[in-house]
């Protein structure tokens, strides 16, 4: 079945405009109306009709929930969502529920009630299966995380096993056999994904995998400095720490520092998301970078789908990560500059 996405790549604009053109609306130009019907004929493109009727009650009010606003990871992904929001005349609803159920289950009644027209989840509480029910009876996007058990929704995220394995191999090249890992156990999936990935990286090297050294902390700047203490009191230190956010592992850095151990010369130290902090710290954090801001607007370009074409099938797009090597992690051979 053709659907509207279909028709936005053969016409090379946005689904957004395709709606547009297809409500009338004055705001398109005249050659990009005339390419929008080109493809929808050579597609034979039969708009859904129930979600034309649909369009017409929209709020032009969209609600994203967030575990927190203090990461600076989430600010970023916001701008993305704002930016094509903005373009498109929607607003952003910004929720907070710090993993509190009940009170995400009430502004997802406002959804379900159409007082707003979709929803992009960054974080939640729920079961992947109360997800997909949700997106059954309303447009949802995730993005950014990984939710167990959820399937058949649209979603943008990074490949975080492949991620993790990634990271710690390039510790395991340049001379770690023990990694410490810090994350926040199975209460963010994305987390635990990278934590997935780097077993399979220390096995894959010969080397044994701790369980003592996975510190299920958190990914704050305190929980970074928690899971430094526990180190510290360990027989000896591992050889390097992998953290899976940034603000932990800066945290994890600072405590280190003041009780004279140096990150990048007497242990490797590596965070996760390429926050601006990273680069101006002391030393400059080695991280993986994954591309904060496109995913939000790709998740709003999502949700606009499924706001414009309800029956369109889901989605699933994987970004790319990077690796931002700095000095926090002793190479074998530096790089030349």
């Amino acid at each position: 079945m053709v659907t509207i996405k279909d028709v936005a790549k053969e016409a090379g604009v946005s689904v957004a405009t395709v709606s547009r053109v297809l409500n009338g609306t004055d705001r398109v130009r005249s050659e990009t109306v005339e390419s929008v019907q080109r493809a929808i004929e050579k597609l034979n493109y039969h708009p859904n009709f129930l979600g034309r009727t649909l369009r017409r009650l929209e709020t032009m009010k969209i609600l994203v929930v967030l575990p927190t606003i203090s990461n600076q990871f989430y600010s970023r992904v916001i701008r993305g969502i704002q930016t094509v929001a903005m373009q498109n005349g929607y607003h952003v609803m910004l929720v907070t529920t710090e993993n509190d159920t009940e009170a995400e289950t009430e502004y997802i009644e406002m959804v379900r009630r159409r007082l707003l027209d979709g929803i992009i989840f960054l974080f939640s509480s729920l079961a992947g299966q109360q997800i997909k029910r949700l997106s059954e009876e309303c447009p949802v996007v995730v993005a950014s995380e990984t939710i167990p058990g959820l399937s058949g929704v649209s979603s943008v995220t990074i490949d975080n096993r492949k991620a993790g394995y990634d990271a710690a191999n390039f510790l395991i090249q340049n001379g770690c056999k023990r990694i410490a890992y810090i994350s926040a156990g199975r209460l963010y999936g994305s987390s635990f994904e990278r934590g997935v990935g780097m077993e399979e990286a220390l096995r894959d090297a010969g080397f044994p995998v701790e369980q003592p050294l996975f510190l299920d902390e958190g990914l704050t700047y305190k929980a970074g400095r928690r899971a430094a203490e526990r180190l510290l009191r360990m027989d000896s230190l591992p050889d390097a720490v992998f953290s899976a956010s940034d603000a932990a592992a800066i945290g994890l850095m600072h405590t280190f520092l003041e009780h004279g151990v140096q990150p990048g010369k007497d242990i490797s130290v590596m965070g996760f998301d390429n926050n601006p902090i990273a680069e101006y710290y002391n030393p400059p954090l080695t991280t993986v970078a994954q591309p904060q801001r496109e995913i939000g607007l790709r998740a709003m370009e999502l949700l606009l789908e499924k706001i414009h074409d309800p029956a369109s099938p889901p989605s699933e797009i994987r970004l790319p990560h990077q690796l931002v090597i700095r000095e926090s992690v002793r190479l074998l051979e530096r790089p030349e500059t």
